[in-house]
C-alpha cells in the first residue's frame, strides 16, 4: 500500500534515514489513509533522539518547545512538522499524564502505548504500513478498539473515554465491547479531566454522526454534565431525535442536545448555560444556546417574523428557525427577504436616536425605553420608520 505524502514530510523522512534513523508517519494520518479521508496533518516519528534530530535539521529552522518530551518542530519548506523520538510512558499518576517518557529505537514500543489500534499505525514509504495492533482490519471492520486492555488505557488516561465516543462518531464506527464495558466502568474517572479539554472532545462528538454514540453512552455524558440528569426517557429520545436532525452547527448542536430534559424552555435554557459555564466555552456559544432554547417554543409565521428577529436578530432567528421549524421553508425565504428588504429590526436602523430622545427631554433609562418602545411599533407596522413620525410618537410617550 503506497501513500503520497506532501513534499515537505517526503522530505523530512529522507533526511532522517539518510542519517541512519528509522522514520514513519503515525496515527491519523495513517488511519485517514486507510480509510481514504484525506488527512489535515501529519506527525512523524523516528528512533533518533532529540539531540540526533537536531544535529540532522541543523541546516531548517527549529522550535524547541516540546524538546523534553522528544518533539521537535521543524520548518520544512515553511511547513511545520512535529516530529518526536519514539518513546514509552512512564506511570500515569495523575489518570492523565505520563510521569515520565522513555525514548526508544523501536516503533512497534512507540505504538504500543496508544489509545486505539485505528490509530496505532505508521507509515514509511521504504517500509510501508507498521500496524502490530491489527489497526487496518479494525478500519475494515469499522470498530473503535483500544491497544491492548481497555481498563489499563482507561486509567491511564481518562480523556480517552470521551476519545473514543468522538471517533466512535467521527467514523461511524461501534465500539468494540471490551472497549464500550471498560467506559461504562470506569466513567467516574472523567472527574480528573479538566473542563477545557472535556469541552472539547464534547464538541467534537457532537459533530459527528453523535445520535448512537449518545444514547448508548448516556450514563458518561450524564458523568460530564449532571444538568442533564433531569432528562427520563421519553425527552432523552427527543434530544438525540433532535441531535441527529440539526445542521452541523455546534450552536444549533448543543442547543439539540441540551434543550429537551428540563421542561420549561426558560428553566431549559438557564441549566444549558450553566453547563455550558461549567465547560469554559465562549460566552458568544452560551449566549446562542440560552436564546434558541428560551425561544424554542415560539411560533414563528408570517407576521411575526420581523418581531423575532427584532428579539433574536438574524442569526438567532434563522437557527432557531432551522433548528425548530425546518419543515417550514417559507420562513426561512421570508427572513431572507426581510433581510434584503431592510426591514427594520434593530435600534441602529431607527431613525432616531439618544441625541434625539434627549432634545425631547428625556434622560436616563427612559431613553432606551423610549427607543425600544418606538422600535416594537416599527417592528409591529404601526409606525413609520421616519423621523418626524418617530419624534412626534416619542414626544407622546414623553408627555
Amino acid at each position: 500500500m503506497h501513500f503520497d505524502l506532501p513534499r515537505p514530510v517526503l522530505r523530512a523522512l529522507s533526511m532522517l534515514e539518510a542519517g541512519g534513523f528509522s522514520a514513519y508517519v503515525v496515527g491519523g494520518c495513517v488511519r485517514d489513509f486507510v480509510l481514504g479521508i484525506p488527512p489535515h496533518d501529519y506527525d512523524i516519528c523516528t528512533a533518533a533522539s532529540p539531540e540526533e534530530m537536531k544535529e540532522i535539521f541543523q541546516g531548517e529552522r527549529t522550535i524547541e518547545t516540546g524538546l523534553k518530551h522528544g518533539t521537535l518542530t521543524v520548518l520544512m519548506e515553511n511547513e511545520p512538522l512535529e516530529i518526536t523520538t519514539f518513546r514509552l510512558d512512564g506511570d500515569y499518576l495523575d489518570g492523565r499524564h505520563p510521569s515520565s517518557v522513555i525514548f526508544t529505537r523501536k516503533i512497534e514500543e512507540d505504538l504500543s502505548r496508544r489509545d486505539f489500534t485505528v490509530n496505532a499505525m505508521a507509515y514509511s514509504p521504504r517500509e510501508g504500513i507498521c500496524d502490530p495492533f491489527g489497526g487496518r482490519e479494525d478500519c475494515k471492520k469499522g470498530v473503535i478498539r483500544c491497544v491492548g486492555e481497555p481498563e489499563r488505557r482507561f486509567n491511564e488516561d481518562a480523556l480517552r473515554i470521551l476519545r473514543a465516543l468522538r471517533f466512535s462518531a467521527r467514523l461511524g464506527f461501534p465500539i468494540a465491547d471490551e472497549t464500550a464495558q471498560a467506559i461504562h466502568a470506569l466513567k467516574g474517572n472523567l472527574d480528573k479531566i479538566s473542563r477545557e479539554r472535556i469541552a472539547v472532545e464534547l464538541n467534537g462528538l457532537l459533530m459527528g454522526q453523535s445520535e448512537k454514540v449518545t444514547d448508548a453512552f448516556w450514563d458518561v455524558l450524564l458523568a460530564v454534565l449532571p444538568e442533564l440528569s433531569g432528562a427520563d426517557e421519553r425527552t432523552k429520545k427527543k434530544s438525540i431525535t433532535m441531535l441527529c436532525a440539526a445542521p452541523r452547527e455546534l450552536p444549533l448542536l448543543w442547543a439539540a442536545f441540551l434543550g429537551c430534559c428540563h421542561g420549561e424552555s426558560e428553566k431549559c435554557a438557564g441549566l444549558a448555560r450553566e453547563a455550558l459555564l461549567s465547560l469554559k466555552m465562549p460566552v458568544r456559544l452560551m449566549e446562542d444556546v440560552h436564546r434558541l432554547i428560551a425561544w424554542r417554543d415560539s411560533v414563528p409565521d408570517e407576521k411575526n417574523l420581523q418581531e423575532l428577529l427584532m428579539h433574536l436578530g438574524p442569526e438567532g432567528l434563522s437557527g432557531l428557525l432551522r433548528l425548530y421549524h425546518g419543515e417550514k421553508p417559507e420562513l426561512q425565504e421570508k427572513l431572507q427577504r426581510l433581510m434584503e428588504s431592510n426591514a427594520c429590526y434593530s435600534l441602529r436602523q431607527l431613525q432616531v436616536n439618544g441625541k434625539d430622545m434627549a432634545a425631547l427631554g428625556l434622560k436616563g433609562p427612559r431613553i432606551g425605553e423610549t427607543l425600544n418602545g418606538l422600535l416594537l411599533q416599527v417592528v409591529r407596522g404601526e409606525l413609520e420608520n421616519e423621523k418626524a413620525a418617530l419624534l412626534k410618537r416619542a414626544a407622546e410617550l414623553a408627555g
